[in-house]
């Protein structure tokens, strides 16, 4: 028997053949006190604590799926699937915490977990480090992306059961300070194409059956009660989507889950199938739902905004932003762009890269493009390493505005990455003007996003303009000029061929097996003993 027990957010618990694997359990509040699961799934932790795992599996380091709080209280017989990422940022974090037994996969990399199962990760290929995993367990093949977004064209297909995001864990747009006409705007471009890239994954996979997970999380603190707005926010609840997804996947049954419950992949029982079990009082109450949970966790939530801290200071400042540049020399060469920070009463102007460091500012000034209002307790935080910039911004406590309003990838890379240079270094050589090139539509392009590294042999190219299928930049298809999304041109020719190039054939969806929530997942069709991801 196979089963998947849904933990909450992205965490799963995963059993078959006497085999069980713990996934990216999370209980415990995230970036600086903000973030907590939703709904509240503290009822599952005793029971997950105790409980005895053969395999435990990270995603990555954000702490919405690696809480220490709750690894801390976890057996370390355990062995650990780890994503081998270049900066070992899991693998570190990990064996600090005393979980020794790793096995550390690459990209595509396989390791038997028992006589008929395998695992397999995938990781983001780009700078990013984020990775999912694909379970082959006798046969039935539940592939977990969280909010992992690897190439397209590496997904595995032939998928029962498919876990991956479908709302936002961005501080974009809703921490910049829009007019509320562009803030919506904004929002429903981000959702919409949220579920565009959902709905990709899950004809590329081929998936039969789609779980929604990884998100939303709710925000507890009363300083951020705006964010738990569903119709305003990129964190809709699953039955704000459904109907777009209904309507871009209609082969794909869902299965509706709350913390606890458990999806079998098993026969469906005969006779009339059960509808699926009303959605709980945290979505058809969710004010009231919310100010209990914040009554129960009031401890928790508090603890942010608890005790004294010391006034951040100019030199302070000046030398946190030094040493970010020091580390991040190759990122930084010829840029120059300038930040304002802004923290209680204080304001300070940040001249940023090496061109910054050559001209005389004052003669030459640099407007600032952005300019980050953080509340002193948030860059105290920073300041002490107890949080990096990533952290701070997903804690939605931050407050961005950016003039113009274009997104700068080498400053939000040096805030969010700095602090792992290898990664800085990925994304310039992702920038480099060598690398691999695709055909496509009479064009000659890069094949890589220069944004996120997405595979652009499944760009849409129409009328002029290429948009990655990813984050949905554009770029038109004579000058490589970005036209929407960032400022990162696109190396773009025709093709030495002359004609247009075979059009991509796009991939069919499975006949739909209907899976309501209520009942098990049908058996899964045999497949050979060995698989090969394509």
């Amino acid at each position: 028997m196979t089963s998947v027990r849904h933990l909450g957010h992205a965490g799963f618990l995963v059993e078959h053949a006497g085999l069980r694997i713990l996934i990216d359990p999370w209980f415990h509040p995230a970036f600086l006190g903000a973030w907590f699961p939703y709904p509240d799934n503290r009822e599952l932790l005793p029971e997950v604590v105790a409980g005895h795992h053969d395999y435990l599996y990270v995603s990555h380091t954000h702490e919405d799926h690696l809480d220490e709080r709750l690894l801390a209280r976890l057996s370390r017989d355990v062995t650990v699937l780890v994503p081998r990422y270049r900066t070992g940022s899991v693998a570190r974090r990990l064996a600090a915490l005393g979980f020794t037994r790793q096995v550390r996969l690459a990209h595509r990399e396989e390791h038997r977990l028992g006589p008929d199962a395998t695992a397999t990760m995938l990781l983001d290929t780009s700078h990013k480090e984020d990775s999912g995993l694909l379970l082959d367990l006798g046969g039935f093949r539940f592939l977990d992306l969280n909010d992992c977004n690897p190439p397209l064209s590496d997904l595995p297909a032939g998928i029962d059961l498919l876990a991956a995001q479908y709302s936002g864990a961005m501080w974009y747009p809703n921490a910049y300070d829009y007019p509320p006409a562009q803030m919506a705007a904004k929002t429903a471009a981000v959702r919409a194409d949220l579920m565009d890239s959902l709905a990709r994954k899950v004809r590329l996979t081929g998936a039969r059956t789609y779980l929604p997970s990884a998100g939303p999380a709710c925000f507890l603190d009363p300083e951020l009660d705006r964010f738990n707005d569903r119709r305003r926010t990129i964190f809709p609840h699953w039955e704000d989507v459904a109907a777009d997804f209904a309507r871009a996947c209609p082969g794909t049954a869902v299965v509706r889950t709350v913390p606890g419950d458990r999806v079998e992949a098993r026969p469906r029982p005969d006779g009339p199938e059960a509808p699926p079990a009303p959605p709980g009082r945290w979505h058809t109450d969710p004010a009231g739902y919310l100010a209990d949970y914040r009554e129960r966790r009031r401890d928790e939530w508090q603890a942010y905004h608890r005790g004294e801290i010391a006034e951040p200071t100019a030199e302070e400042v000046g030398a946190h932003f030094d040493r970010l540049q020091r580390l991040n020399r190759p990122l930084l060469a010829d840029y120059r762009a300038g930040l304002a920070l802004e923290a209680g009463g204080a304001a300070w102007r940040i001249a940023l890269g090496d061109l910054a460091t050559r001209i005389e500012l004052e003669d030459d000034p640099v407007d600032p493009g952005y300019t980050i209002r953080v509340p002193p307790r948030a860059l105290r935080a920073v300041l002490d390493g107890r949080a990096g910039w990533e952290e701070a911004l997903l804690s939605m406590r931050l407050a961005l505005h950016r003039d113009p309003d274009v997104f700068d990838v080498t400053l939000l890379s040096l805030l969010r990455y700095g602090h792992q240079p290898a990664q800085t270094r990925r994304l310039v050589r992702e920038r480099a003007a060598g690398g691999e090139w695709v055909e496509r539509d009479g064009l000659r392009l890069q094949r890589w996003c220069p944004h996120a590294g997405e595979d652009l042999s499944h760009a849409l190219i129409a009328d002029g303009v290429v948009e990655c299928p990813r984050h949905h930049w554009k770029w038109s298809t004579t000058t490589g000029a970005c036209l929407a999304g960032g400022s990162l041109p696109l190396r773009v020719e025709p093709s030495a061929a002359g004609g247009p190039a075979p059009a991509d054939v796009p991939v069919p969806l499975p006949v739909p097996v209907p899976v309501p929530a209520s009942v098990p997942l049908p058996e899964p069709v045999p497949e050979p003993a060995e698989r090969h991801i394509p």
